[in-house]
């Protein structure tokens, strides 16, 4: 067996025009074997901040990055090796040659995004049996922003290396690079075409290539660097460190024939044209879309000529769409022993999905959040509605860790394609061979990820790629047209690593102001807003008193929520009166003799005998200057001033206190013997939607007159 990929070389495809980055310990350009296709413009060293991938001499280890590069690009030559796409371009991305950093790789999975179309990316969390890690929020965010903005907006390709944790018995839905919708997930076969002993399983992962097996078989053969004696050719290239370079290899012949393949239109074809190795074995499971999922294969292994075939007659799929379940709040003991799991249930219905446009499934995650005292005794299987049944988390010996599961997310494409209709069973098992306490399940969340492709269209996507598979369709005059790319902008810039710092930094910052100014109102809001309705008062008594005041000013905050307005008489005489901050409708109620300052945003009234009101839902104040003939001011609180035959709404109870207080203080006022105030009208209406209304200087019935003087 083979990758099948000579056929495609004879017709030419040889990944012309596709550029594949190398993200690792550097890349020795200068070999013979690469320097022909070595791209300058997608390279860059993010450890000594220079244009240089070229991987310094301090560790033995650091041939890796130029090993995998050979794998894909190494040029057709007598030397060495030849590469999966020998004619791609291949540029170096220096980041493991020093300590990792949530930055350093999100500026890694974005660095010279447009330059380059897929990231190789043979590294990832320890393979001890006991991590459970995957890229933080900014190496996220950056994956992210690379599927949505990559190529042009048809996104980025992440290849990764499923991990070589396979001795300690770890799996790769433990590793949030293998277990992410964003990557392609690779893992290893030997030449017999068996899983190795090193390899890992999981239900995330898309498919194998080859790399090496047992001591008595073949490793892969590649470029080396020529650093500390090396010869700059190898034959001992291993792991699926070596397994994921070829996969990128065989993704770059795909887009010299459909340069238009999105992320996940790459993810279909592998998955629809992957072949099943091991046929004994019975691990194979038929989904309920005819698809063949191993944990130890994924959907198979990936063959040159199918899929380079299958992209030429490939329609980009529909738009991605998601369905999502939470369970809320629980406190769900985890019984222990094999036989009494504990089981939940989800039932996805026609209406609960109805306008999600989501028909056929592609990705399907689990999030569990679980307090345990030894988190390596748990197993995890989501069985989906057709009976596809996937381990999404293996119980690991190794892993004796008190933290539980804090939302850690797991990843199955084992039911791609199905229907999303019917019972969904999260199965969650307690080994108990530690004899630890119980285990306890606090949240689960299911999201389903898929398309608007009915499961029909896709049965006819299947047979048309198997219809290509004569190579009738490999030529240069059959190409289909390219749709628009699903993001048609390019981005001026990539995502820098202060960039994601800010972004990162900004959002933590608005989370903080949030918070505080929540506790603050919680705890601040009412006493102070009592205090200021107090001092208000206080103030317009003391205005209304004052023998010397210019006016009458009333700040009305106190009885309309959030607004503040000033009411005044110039000066005594009862020429005009000015409300400041009063909108545009509240001036076309005082009638015709408003007129604006547009600077000061001013309304004034041109005499003595004009209404000036302000009418809301919840409250209003209307002025009205009167002058008797002996020069007396007359204040006046008026408690029902409506129009006849109207329904008033009074105010809420929490007003009348206000209201009363200012007709006791003006009433105490107007008992005193001091001089009176300047001339001015106050109306007050408890009324919630009263009308402006005048009122004559002989219409005593309908006011009570408060004749007022300072103290």
């Amino acid at each position: 067996m083979d990758i099948n990929v000579t056929g495609v070389w004879e017709r030419n495809v040889t990944g012309r025009g596709v550029t594949v980055a190398i993200v690792d310990d550097g890349l020795e350009w200068t070999n013979q074997d690469i320097r022909d296709n070595y791209c300058k413009e997608g390279s860059w060293d993010l450890n000594d901040h220079d244009a240089d991938p070229t991987p310094s001499n301090k560790k033995d280890s650091n041939h890796h990055g130029t090993r995998c590069a050979g794998e894909i690009a190494a040029v057709k030559n007598s030397y060495c090796a030849v590469g999966v796409a020998y004619r791609a371009n291949i540029s170096g991305i220096k980041v493991l040659d020093g300590p990792m950093t949530d930055s350093l790789e999100a500026e890694a999975f974005n660095k010279n995004l447009q330059m380059n179309d897929i990231y190789s990316c043979s590294w990832g969390p320890d393979d001890d049996g006991k991590t459970v890690d995957g890229p933080h929020i900014m190496a996220l965010t950056a994956m992210r922003y690379g599927i949505d903005f990559g190529r042009g907006g048809y996104g980025s390709i992440y290849v990764v290396a499923s991990g070589n944790g396979g001795r300690k018995s770890d799996n790769c839905n433990y590793d949030g690079y293998a277990n992410s919708i964003y990557t392609v997930t690779i893992g290893a076969v030997d030449e017999t075409g068996h899983m190795p002993f090193y390899a890992e399983e999981c239900a995330s992962m898309l498919a194998v290539t080859y790399s090496s097996g047992t001591s008595n078989l073949r490793s892969i053969a590649t470029t080396d660097w020529t650093q500390r004696g090396a010869s700059g050719c190898t034959v001992s290239h291993t792991g699926t460190s070596a397994a994921a370079p070829i996969a990128a290899g065989m993704i770059a012949l795909m887009l010299q024939v459909r340069p238009c393949l999105t992320w996940r239109d790459v993810q279909y074809l592998i998955a629809m044209t992957a072949q099943k190795v091991d046929i004994d074995e019975a691990h194979w499971q038929r989904n309920g879309a005819g698809l063949y999922h191993s944990h130890k294969h994924g959907f198979g292994l990936m063959r040159a000529w199918r899929l380079v075939n299958a992209a030429k007659v490939w329609d980009t799929v529909p738009w991605m769409t998601s369905y999502l379940y939470d369970s809320g709040d629980l406190n769900m003991q985890i019984t222990k022993g094999q036989h009494n799991p504990l089981k939940l249930k989800y039932e996805v219905t026609e209406s609960r999905i109805h306008g999600y446009d989501l028909f056929a499934l592609e990705q399907m995650l689990v999030t569990v959040t679980i307090d345990h005292p030894c988190r390596g005794q748990l197993g995890v299987v989501l069985i989906c509605p057709s009976g596809t049944r996937s381990v999404i988390g293996s119980p690991r010996s190794l892993d004796r860790s008190t933290k539980g599961f804090d939302g850690w997310t797991f990843n199955t494409v084992r039911c791609w394609g199905e229907s999303p209709i019917g019972n969904w069973t999260l199965i969650i098992r307690d080994i108990d061979q530690m004899k630890y306490g119980p285990g306890f399940l606090k949240n689960w969340k299911l999201k389903l990820y898929g398309t608007p492709l009915t499961p029909e269209q896709f049965q006819i996507r299947k047979r048309r790629i198997e219809d290509s598979m004569s190579g009738q369709y490999l030529n240069d005059s059959f190409n289909l047209p390219c749709p628009e790319p699903p993001v048609t902008a390019k981005p001026d810039e990539n995502m820098s690593q202060k960039t994601l710092k800010f972004i990162v930094l900004t959002g933590c910052f608005c989370l903080l102001v949030a918070l505080y100014e929540t506790f603050e109102y919680a705890a601040c809001y009412r006493e102070e807003k009592k205090a200021e309705r107090s001092r208000m008062m206080e103030e317009l008594v003391s205005r209304m008193s004052s023998q010397n005041a210019s006016g009458v000013t009333m700040e009305t905050d106190s009885i309309a929520q959030d607004t503040h307005r000033y009411l005044n008489t110039s000066d005594g005489r009862g020429e005009y009166i000015q409300l400041r901050d009063m909108s545009s409708a509240d001036a076309d109620l005082a009638g015709n003799s408003m007129k604006s300052n547009s600077e000061e945003n001013i309304y004034q009234a041109s005499s003595a005998s004009d209404v000036i009101g302000h009418d809301t839902s919840s409250t209003q104040v209307i002025a009205h200057v009167q002058s008797d003939h002996s020069n007396r001011s007359v204040i006046n609180v008026n408690e029902s001033f409506t129009s006849p035959g109207e329904n008033r709404n009074p105010l809420p109870p929490s007003r009348h206190s206000i209201y009363d207080n200012l007709v006791s203080n003006v009433t105490q006022g107007a008992n005193s013997d001091q001089p009176s105030v300047p001339n001015g009208a106050l109306y007050m209406s408890r009324d919630s939607r009263s009308t402006l209304s005048s009122l004559d200087d002989d219409d005593d019935e309908k006011r009570t007159l408060l004749s007022s003087s300072s103290k």
